[in-house]
C-alpha cells in the first residue's frame, strides 16, 4: 500500500509540474496565465499581403487547457491548393469608446461563413469535433489593420464562437498600422 501511495504522489507532482510549465510558457508568451478550460489568443506575425504600409497579420487561437475534451462546431474545407484545414468561428470587434460597448466588424468560420469561395476553400463542411487537451484550433489569419473602418490606435478583438452559444474573447489590442497609398504617376496636363 505504501509503494502505491508513493507512486500516486509522484504522479500529482509530474502532472502539477507539467501544468506549471504550460502556464509559465503561456505567460511568457503573453504576459497572462491561461485558466483552466477553454482559451483564446492572438498570435502576430510579419506577413506580406502585398497591401503597402501592412505587415502584420493576426491570428486567433482557441486552445483547450482543461481536463477532458470539449465539443465544437467548425468549418472543415479542402483549399485550392488540394490541403485540408480546420477554422472555428470567430468575430473581430472594436472598442466603441463613446458607446462603452464592443461593436463587431468582421465574423468569419461559423456556419453562415463556411461556404466554398473562388481561390480559397473549394469544399466546405460544418461539422462537430472535439477539441482535446493541450490542442488548439485557429479562426484563420487576416490583415485585419487593412480593414475599413479600423485606424491606428482603435482597440480590438477576438471573439472566437465554437458553438453552443459560448463566446470566448481573447485580450484587446491595438491596431499599429494601416494601409498607405503607393505613389501614382501624374497624369499631364493637355494645353
Amino acid at each position: 500500500m505504501k509503494l502505491l501511495g508513493k507512486i500516486g504522489v509522484l504522479f500529482v507532482s509530474i502532472v502539477v509540474f507539467a501544468w506549471l510549465l504550460v502556464e509559465l510558457e503561456h505567460w511568457r508568451r503573453f504576459g497572462h496565465f491561461a485558466p483552466l478550460g477553454l482559451h483564446a489568443d492572438v498570435l502576430v506575425r510579419k506577413a506580406d499581403y502585398g497591401i503597402p504600409g501592412i505587415s502584420n497579420a493576426y491570428v486567433a487561437r482557441l486552445t483547450n487547457f482543461g481536463i477532458v475534451p470539449v465539443r465544437m462546431t467548425v468549418c472543415d474545407f479542402q483549399s485550392d491548393d488540394s490541403s485540408h484545414g480546420t477554422l472555428v468561428g470567430s468575430r473581430l470587434e472594436k472598442w466603441d469608446s463613446a458607446g462603452k460597448v464592443w461593436r463587431s466588424v468582421y465574423r468569419a468560420g461559423d456556419a453562415s461563413s463556411c461556404h466554398p469561395y473562388p481561390l480559397g476553400m473549394v469544399e466546405t463542411h460544418v461539422v462537430s469535433r472535439e477539441l482535446w487537451p493541450g490542442h488548439s484550433v485557429s479562426a484563420g489569419e487576416g490583415a485585419y489593420a487593412a480593414f475599413d473602418g479600423l485606424a491606428i490606435g482603435d482597440k480590438v478583438r477576438f471573439v472566437i464562437l465554437p458553438g453552443s452559444g459560448r463566446a470566448i474573447s481573447t485580450a484587446a489590442f491595438s491596431i499599429d498600422e494601416h494601409p498607405t497609398r503607393v505613389n501614382q504617376p501624374r497624369q499631364s496636363r493637355l494645353p
